[in-house]
């Protein structure tokens, strides 16, 4: 204990160590495989960096961004730590320094990217080193349930075969329970120690505006960025295109912005990075291909102007804001043509031939952030649900996000005509789609989308087609998961999830729910297939 506490003040100059990184260096030094889910900015680099000092042989941290690697390695450096990074921008020379060092054992700390792992001549070399502790930085990486998935990350269980198994270390900031399973299953964890910190960030001001069109949208981000006078602010978007176009709008009224993509040359990119990182650019405008591991402690704004493609990305990203501990604003700016782009991108999944697991996965990651858009209670626990975060949830609502400061009204107990013909529609619908689709077709079809999918599927001979046309997607969305709520539609499958409407609630309730608008007749409900995977067919809803 003294030993390590005196490490850390000499060589890192911290005092004391932050919540969950002793136990986790603990675990590593007594040679235990580890899984660290810590928020951003709890310090997860220590975990390793520190036991990297005191272990015999060589750490090999598996890395994502380049940038990153250069500003550890810099960092290590000035502590006097004999760190390294291998990756494609070295030139040839910088690679064969780095690899007389590790031949001479002059590298306690390495960092390489994932795409070396496949540089025959340097696994070769590898494979002669001592590595007494492999690493595998932005761990979610791996999983395909991931916001995040690398198939280079799929390489690594391999690589730590080749050197013969060393004790490994995963770390992320986000991983759901089914991510952490998996990247454990993946790296072939023995009974790792755990270690999942709290999901709460308490000084993150979390909002969703919803925009009637993308002029709206610029409006609203405008007004942001005025009320945001200090610090830097972010603005993520969905596609290269609208990150020029957001940059351009801003740079008319703003000074000092920029934009950052991976259609720019690594050394566009880096600069842009770097300007970020110093302070020269204040406003910048990116896609998320920019942010993995940035340490900047001043955002005090960070704006979605794109609805992200899960919500693990969204959360990941918006910890980004406020590393100071300070407040700071995440606001997400969401119209529901947003929606169409996240799609084009299930779509090319589906176009690889084996892209049609990802695309589902996609499709139910997709889902989950729909919901957290349209949820009406707050919206830090809706994230602490969805990450399985009990402890954090007991503590209650954070009071600083849009529905702990203005609360949706909720609607009346009593059943009103207009719900029950909103609930009749609703049924219909799903009684047509015969289990096929999920809950987003059945809107789609309320609401008469004109999409080519969803047409080739006969959309329009639907009685429902477009009845709810005049009304928007959050409203309808929310229609429908308050009848998924009540157990009147259940929803099915976890690859390819559809909706259904639950038989033996209707049989039972559906007659209390209508009583009171009733003419006369009964409710005809026809079950159609086995007991387990019943479909419902529902006629005569107007007795």
């Amino acid at each position: 204990m003294d030993s390590l506490t005196r490490q850390l003040k000499e060589r890192f100059g911290f005092a004391t160590f932050r919540s969950g990184q002793e136990d986790v260096i603990h675990a590593v030094l007594a040679g235990r495989d580890a899984m660290a889910v810590m928020p951003t900015g709890q310090g997860k680099s220590l975990c390793y960096q520190l036991p990297a000092t005191l272990l015999p042989g060589l750490t090999l941290v598996i890395s994502p961004l380049i940038a990153l690697m250069q500003d550890q390695v810099s960092a290590m450096k000035q502590r006097k730590i004999a760190a390294a990074a291998f990756h494609s921008g070295l030139t040839g020379l910088e690679k064969n320094r780095v690899m007389q060092d590790l031949h001479h054992r002059r590298v306690q700390l390495l960092y390489l990217a994932p795409e070396r792992m496949q540089h025959e001549g340097f696994l070769q070399l590898l494979r002669t080193l001592w590595v007494s502790l492999l690493v595998v930085d932005e761990a979610h990486c791996i999983s395909q349930w991931g916001h995040d998935f690398r198939p280079d990350y799929l390489k690594i269980g391999r690589l730590r075969q080749e050197l013969t198994n060393p004790p490994c270390l995963a770390l992320t900031a986000t991983a759901t329970a089914r991510v952490q399973a998996d990247l454990c299953q993946r790296l072939s964890l023995r009974d790792p120690f755990r270690l999942v910190a709290g999901f709460r960030r308490a000084n993150l001001a979390l909002s969703v505006h919803l925009s009637q069109s993308r002029q709206d949208k610029l409006s609203t981000l405008g007004r942001l960025v005025r009320e945001t006078e200090k610090g830097t602010i972010l603005v993520y978007c969905a596609t290269r295109r609208a990150v020029e176009e957001v940059a351009a709008w801003l740079g008319q009224s703003c000074p000092s912005v920029g934009y950052y993509h991976a259609g720019l040359s690594d050394e566009e990119r880096r600069m842009v990075h770097e300007e970020f990182r110093r302070g020269t650019v204040r406003i910048l405008a990116a896609t998320n291909a920019f942010g993995m591991g940035i340490d900047k402690s001043d955002v005090r704004l960070v704006v979605h102007f794109d609805v992200p493609g899960s919500l693990e990305a969204y959360y990941q990203e918006v910890g980004r804001a406020g590393r100071d501990g300070r407040l700071a604003a995440c606001a997400l700016l969401f119209h529901e043509r947003d929606v169409a782009t996240q799609e084009y991108f299930i779509e090319q999944a589906l176009k690889d031939p084996e892209g049609t697991d990802r695309a589902g996965r996609m499709k139910t990651l997709l889902q989950e952030i729909l919901e957290y858009v349209s949820t009406s209670t707050c919206r830090q626990l809706a994230i602490l649900e969805y990450f399985s975060d009990t402890a954090e949830l007991a503590l209650g609502p954070c009071g600083l996000c849009d529905r702990c400061v203005a609360p949706v009204r909720q609607p009346s107990r009593a059943v009103s005509q207009q719900m029950v013909v909103s609930a009749r529609e609703v049924l219909d619908t799903v009684s047509w789609c015969m289990g096929r689709f999920g809950l987003n077709r059945v809107v789609d079809i309320l609401r008469g989308s004109r999409s080519k999918a969803l047409l080739a599927c006969g959309a329009e001979d639907c009685p429902t087609y477009g009845i709810c046309r005049t009304q928007t997607k959050p409203a309808v969305t929310s229609r429908v998961k308050a009848l998924v709520d009540s157990g009147y539609l259940q929803v099915e499958g976890t690859e390819y999830p559809h909706a259904r409407c639950d038989a033996q609630r209707t049989r039972g309730s559906a007659r209390a729910l209508f009583r009171s608008h009733r003419t006369g007749g009964g409710l005809s409900v026809q079950c159609i297939g086995d007991e387990t995977r019943s479909r419902v067919y529902c006629s005569d809803w107007s007795s």
